[in-house]
């Protein structure tokens, strides 16, 4: 199946482990500056443990939602994601 790409088709066209490398760069970043900004962390340990719960509620959440990604198909919590190609 093919569709025509728009921006953020484009965006999360590189990937690593078949992984877009637009959405976890983003997540991070959101999670960093959540963080820093809203939480006021300044500990870099206390930063990346709260960077790893945000991860981990996102797993949780695709989970409760059915929705099935490339990371819970590499813990072995879903199958594999079809991916539709864009032009």
């Amino acid at each position: 199946m093919t569709k025509t790409c728009g921006i953020i088709d484009t965006l999360r066209k590189p990937k690593i482990l078949d992984m877009s490398i637009f959405d976890w760069v983003s997540a991070l970043l959101a999670g960093y500056l959540i963080a820093v900004y809203i939480f006021k962390l300044t500990d870099i340990y206390k930063i990346i443990l709260f960077l790893a719960i945000i991860i981990l509620l996102g797993i949780i959440t695709h989970k409760l939602f059915g929705v099935n990604t490339m990371l819970g198909y590499y813990i072995g919590l879903n199958e594999k994601p079809i991916r539709t190609e864009c032009i």
